[in-house]
This record gives structure tokens, sequence and C-alpha cells, in this order.
């Protein structure tokens, strides 16, 4: 199942809701388009979703582009909670899609994006949003492979910016200050997930990490180079 498009098809339908609610008479394309986006839902989730379609209809007399909204209503209307109970979709849900949407590096969503839509394991969100951190701070630094973990950090970004590899910012408070972070990282996230499995994650605290490494990345691509080791 692609929770993405889950996401998109229900925020579709709450625009439908959004515009019916109020209504007596709709446009018949409403239905159309109501139609259309089960079809889309039936397709992703493999359940059948028959019983929502709007099938009957009566067309108005002096305006046969139209009916009254209730034959919609009522079919939108149980979809919506369908999908809300039984596959954990709230206005939360479209929300943390907006912080999605604000990751731009394009490597961490690569590597994260499918199992930022399974339905558990979000540890495995960290691992893969750590190792592209660890990744980038040992590409950057031109270090080897051997440099890994905290190695990599007290080399590549060493507290004292004198014996760094990378220099974060000119003002040492700041330069140190990032240093703590990623060294903070390492400890406690990317080891932990490296060699243990957890079930403490939830898909909301995988997005925010996964939001906050964004930062860190580009944070990292700004790095001024010194020297290596």
């Amino acid at each position: 199942m692609d929770r993405i498009k889950l996401q998109k098809c229900y925020g579709r339908l709450k625009g439908l809701k959004e515009i019916v609610f109020t209504e007596k008479e709709i446009i018949i394309d409403l239905i159309g388009d109501y139609n259309a986006t089960v079809d889309e839902i039936q397709k992703n989730v493999s359940e059948d979703l028959d019983s929502y379609r709007v099938k009957k209809y009566d067309t108005l007399y002096l305006n046969p582009d139209k009916t009254l909204s209730y034959y919609l209503k009522d079919k939108l209307f149980q979809l919506i909670s369908f999908l809300e109970y039984g596959y954990k979709l709230s206005e939360e849900i479209i929300q943390i899609g907006s912080i999605y949407n604000s990751i731009k590096d394009e490597e961490l969503k690569g590597r994260c994006v499918d199992i930022l839509t399974a339905s558990s394991n979000f540890d495995r969100v960290i691992n893969q949003a750590t190792q592209v951190l660890e990744d980038r701070i040992r590409t950057k630094s031109n270090l080897g492979r051997s440099f890994t973990g905290i190695k990599l950090i007290n080399t590549a970004l060493n507290s004292d910016s004198t014996k760094s590899v990378l220099i974060v910012s000119e003002n040492n408070e700041e330069h140190e200050g990032f240093c703590h972070i990623c060294r903070g990282i390492m400890l406690a996230f990317r080891n932990p997930t490296h060699h243990y499995l957890s079930d403490s994650f939830k898909r909301e605290d995988a997005l925010k990490f996964t939001a906050f490494i964004d930062n860190l990345l580009q944070i990292v691509d700004k790095c001024k180079i010194i020297s290596s080791t």
C-alpha cells in the first residue's frame, strides 16, 4: 500500500466534503470525481469498496446537470470515517505530510520515503537518516571508509576547530555546538538503530527526525574544508 497516495485521496475526499457540506444541490461531475477517487483508493488498499460508490441519483428536472447533494454525502461521509478509523487517517496525518514536503535533500528522501509510508518499524527510518548524515560528512571531509560513527565525527567535526577537517562557522561556539549535535546524533540514534531493533518510534517521530537531519545535511554541505587526514 502506498500511504502517500492514500493520504492524497483522503485529502481529495475532505475537499469534496467542504464543497458539498452546506449545499443542497451539486453538479453531477462531483459524483464522477468521487467515484474515480473510490476506484483509486480501492486499487491502493486492495479492498472491495464497491458499497461506497454512488450508483444511483436523480437529476433535477429544471437542471439535468445537477442532483441533490445527499446522494453524494451519504457515501462520502461513510468513506471518510472508514479511512480515518480503518487506516488511521486524520487531519494530523495530513499535517505530517507538510513536514515530509519540507524535506529538501533528495538522497534523504530517496532513502526514507518508502519506509516512512510503511505501517510500522520506523526505527529503520532513523537508521537510514543517520546513515545518510554519516556518509555525507565522510564524503564532504574526504575521509576513508574506515571512519565511521564517533571516530568520523571526532575527526571531521572536532569541537576544537583547530583539529577539525570541516569548519561549520567562524564563530567557535557555533562550530562547537554543531559538532556536539552530530556527536549526540551518533551516540543516541545512529548506534542504537544500527545494532538493535526498536519499536519505540512512531511515524510522526520518524518524520520529525528526518526533517531535523535534513537541516543538518544542509549545514554540512556548506561547511568549509580545512584539511583531511
